[in-house]
């Protein structure tokens, strides 16, 4: 930098977006007095009191004068190991943040500077030295501030003893954002106790302070304001344990001593990671689901207890990280299996050890496991072995585990997939006659109070309010597969397969299967589908165990390894197990109610009315006339390419619950992600599973699919045990959602924007007070006096508010759209939206070929739904207004 006075260098470009206070920044200036301004250069030699109307990074804002001794050094670099430190800082102060890699970092220093004004009789021999640090991952961004020694705090331009450079208006240390709302100011910033911050830290190293900057609010670790912001990564995890997980928040001694117990476990020992970390592994759990674990730390005579919520995930829902190779029928001999290598749980050891474990059942009717070693000190790195199956019982998992063993502690490992032995003909026909006699002491099971299947397979994927796929046997893991063992494993004549959201009668559950003829697949003949005495995700004493040790084995055996070399299931002693879990069937289907929100937003209710509402605010999506089932809905203003705000309208968020019975969930679009997922007010992560329950819901995320342009879209599938599910397809502008209601209970008891599900599309423009509007109403008539009456209050609300936004940031009942489609179209109206009402609206509206590809897109979808329940002809002639 130049050696003159109060200068700003050149302008630093980003390799991408620096996102701060939740503003992006493209690039940023350094000034020789001590501070980083961000988008727009400054010069000011006077700190001044936060907040500013400047975005302002500043380590130790004060007048300098580098004419007289010193140095300011500044880069930005992609250098691996400037890069691989500052990712290392990152982790070791958030260890939340457990996948950051850093991309790119600015590093600038002011070296020995002295101060304005000082006098040459002495007052130029004091002298400063500190650095800043940012740091990005194009996403998430830190700043470190760094001090060497620090011997004063002001020039004399600000009022400065020109022999001490102390006194007057002190350096200010902080963080503004620069729209003169939002800061965060270092205790002893603009105070004469800053000349003591080279002895201060928020990390417990002296002279060091580390902020996460990119949210709304900045981040400190080990702070009391942190701790109470713990956190746990990852967040859920196998049933069968193993895991490796990190807890995060606490500040934590070196001689602190850590215990866990997980949902009231004896208690096991963790290990302490950094001042800011601890390590745990989890044991096995006999439960799915949401636990908690209390974390004790014992540290100076004293107890601390810390408690998190952790989400056992199910056996059928868990990413595998051990694959067995060639798995269709692994009969007792020699097998291939491989790993991950890179897994998290095998990172602390060179070798590793591989184990068979085995289900067996107790005098008593329980099940546990036992195990044993099949071979120890394999090459981690290898990543695969040949093993010998030689054994007794007929359930079996393989667990790949650290050679390292911790006292009092799980072991870390990975896991494969719980599968069964193959069995010669005649010792699988033995136990199929065991199973029968043992069988016929329970009561038979209840088929005619069962769910019907759906009859075909584009019904089955569409009726999501009561079914949703089998994790083990569906087209989704065909093109992206969780796991790499295999698909349809123990229904190999299966294309896809559904299964009962809920729970049936006495525990049951109907697992319906499709062949590759989209055909409903009729179980006496192939390997397809039958009613099961217990759920998968059942309460009973071992959820996912109890189904596999008396569903899922009885069905192999019985039906396929009992066959000769005969062909089809009838030559089996498949008759046996068929009388106690019968075939399943699709008599008596009927198909659920789907309604549909799309684009600039055009709704078809429940009962099939059509018409648009383009507020923007909050409303009452639907909600049972009890407002015990209430779900919302967000419309925001649609923002065009070059960032104008058009006179359309399009869903970002909507929010469920039903009332003490549920879990709140809720999807919004994200612009880094596409859309984020929140469960009572956290963000969960599909990395380990694709599939999550919680309190009266299930939520599962299809694979993200890849649009031909190269853009990416996500899926979710939200669906409530009291008979409520929302098929949501989530682009880079727009949340489209197909709302399904399967129970019959509540025809006539909805409200809201999806109508009243009464069977009568006349009267589904209900206004809150009763009050009914035509069908035959304009676009502007149903906007005033019908939609903006279902406009939440602040104390309805059930969203999440991020970004330091609130509820109030998003109502504008003022608004006012285009209710009518423009005259004047876009040249490739046509092209891009053939005579598609809705889609040739948003084009011309909101100027978006985008946002129109995605009307198109869900209108079709829907209709396709209304085609497969055979729901066009049954509704007549449908009604629509506005377009």
């Amino acid at each position: 930098m130049e050696l003159r006075g109060d200068v700003v260098s050149p302008p630093i470009a980003f390799p991408s977006t620096f996102n701060y206070f939740t503003a992006g920044h493209n690039r940023c200036y350094v000034s020789d007095n001590g501070y980083i301004v961000l988008s727009r250069s400054a010069s000011q030699f006077i700190p001044k009191n936060f907040p500013t109307n400047l975005a302002f990074i500043s380590p130790f804002w004060a007048d300098s004068d580098v004419r007289k001794g010193g140095a300011i050094w500044y880069r930005l670099t992609t250098e691996e190991t400037i890069k691989n430190r500052a990712t290392y800082d990152v982790k070791t102060f958030f260890p939340k943040m457990t996948n950051f890699q850093a991309s790119w970092v600015i590093v600038a220093t002011w070296y020995d500077l002295p101060f304005y004004g000082c006098s040459s009789l002495g007052g130029c021999l004091k002298r400063n030295t500190f650095q800043a640090v940012m740091i990005s991952n194009d996403s998430n961004s830190f700043a470190i501030f760094n001090y060497g020694k620090i011997t004063w705090t002001t020039g004399t331009s600000s009022r400065g003893n020109t022999q001490t450079g102390l006194g007057g208006t002190a350096a200010q240390v902080g963080l503004n954002a620069g729209d003169s709302v939002r800061f965060f100011q270092v205790d002893v910033g603009f105070t004469p106790e800053v000349v003591n911050i080279d002895e201060m830290s928020n990390v417990g190293i002296p002279g060091v302070s580390v902020f996460r900057i990119d949210d709304s609010e900045v981040l400190q670790p080990c702070q009391e304001g942190y701790i109470s912001k713990i956190t746990i990564t990852p967040n859920s995890g196998p049933m069968l344990g193993g895991q490796y997980i990190t807890l995060g928040g606490p500040c934590i001694e070196s001689t602190a001593t850590v215990v866990a117990s997980f949902a009231g476990s004896q208690k096991y020992k963790c290990q302490r990671q950094s001042q800011f970390s601890i390590g745990c592994v989890t044991p096995v759990f006999n439960t799915t689901g949401e636990i908690i674990i209390n974390i004790e730390i014992e540290q100076q005579d004293t107890t601390r207890e810390l408690v998190y919520l952790y989400t056992v995930v199910n056996p059928a829902d868990i990413k595998i990280r051990v694959y067995r190779q060639d798995p269709e029928d692994w009969y007792e001999g020699q097998h291939n299996i491989s790993w991950d290598t890179d897994a998290v749980e095998l990172e602390n050891t060179d070798t590793v050890d591989i184990f068979l474990f085995s289900l067996i059942e107790e005098a008593d009717g329980r099940l546990s496991w036992t195990s044993e070693l099949l071979q120890e000190g394999v090459q981690r790195s290898a990543g695969w072995a040949q093993i010998s199956l030689e054994t007794q019982e007929f359930v079996h998992a393989i667990r790949v585990t650290s050679a390292t063993v911790q006292t009092d502690q799980p072991r870390r490992g990975i896991w494969s997939d719980i599968f069964p032995l193959a069995l010669p003909p005649a010792e699988a026909v033995s136990f199929c006659g065991k199973w029968y006699r043992q069988d016929l002491k329970l009561p038979p099971l209840q088929k005619y109070r069962i769910q019907p299947c759906p009859c075909t397979l584009e019904q089955a994927l569409l009726d999501s309010v009561r079914f949703h796929p089998d994790p083990n046997c569906n087209l989704f893991n065909q093109v992206f597969p969780l796991s790499m063992t295999g698909n349809c494993l123990n229904r190999k004549d299966a294309n896809h397969c559904v299964r009962l959201n809920s729970l049936g009668p006495s525990g049951m559950d109907n697992i319906c299967c499709y062949d590759k003829e989209s055909k409903l697949i009729q179980s006496n003949e192939v390997e397809g589908g039958t009613l099961q005495r217990y759920h998968y995700r059942g309460k009973s004493i071992q959820p996912f165990f109890d189904n596999f040790y008396n569903d899922v084995i009885p069905f192999v055996y019985c039906c396929r390894y009992s066959k000769h070399k005969s062909k089809g299931m009838g030559t089996s002693n498949c008759h046996q197990y068929l009388r106690r879990r019968p075939r399943s069937s699709c008599l008596h289907y009927v198909p659920p109610r789907p309604a549909l929100t799309v684009g600039d937003p055009h709704f078809t209710s429940l009962d099939g009315y059509k018409y648009s509402f383009n507020g923007v605010g909050e409303f009452v999506y639907l909600r049972t006339d009890d407002k015990s089932f209430q779900s919302q809905i967000r419309l925001e203003q649609f923002r065009k390419a070059n960032g104008d705000l058009s006179e359309a309208s399009v869903c970002t968020s909507f929010v469920s619950q039903h009332l003490n019975q549920s879990a709140v969930v809720e999807i919004r679009l994200d612009s880094a992600n596409i859309a984020e997922v929140l469960v009572n007010g956290d963000l969960i992560n599909f990395d380990e599973s694709l599939s999550y329950q919680f309190q009266g819901v299930f939520v599962i995320q299809s694979p993200p699919v890849t649009l031909d342009a190269g853009a990416t879209e996500k899926v979710y599938q939200v669906s409530f045990t009291s008979g409520i599910s929302f098929q949501t397809t989530a682009s880079s502008n727009v949340l489209n959602i197909i709302p399904v209601v399967g129970s019959t209970l509540l025809s006539g008891h909805l409200r809201g924007l999806l109508g009243d599900f009464d069977g009568d599309l006349s009267n589904d423009l209900r206004t809150p007070s009763d009050g009914i509007l035509l069908p035959t109403s304009s676009s502007e008539e149903i906007y005033r006096n019908f939609g903006l009456l279902w406009m939440i209050s602040e104390e309805e609300s059930l969203f999440t508010y991020k970004d330091a936004t609130t509820y109030s940031d998003f109502q504008n009942p003022s608004f006012v759209p285009t209710f009518e489609t423009p005259s004047d179209l876009p040249e490739d109206v046509v092209e891009v939206c053939g005579d598609d009402k809705e889609c040739i609206f948003d084009y011309a509206v909101s100027g978006s070929q985008e946002l129109a590809t995605e009307t198109r897109k869900g209108t079709r979808r829907f209709k396709s739904f209304l085609d497969a329940f055979a729901l066009r002809k049954s509704r007549g002639k449908d009604q629509k207004a506005g377009l």
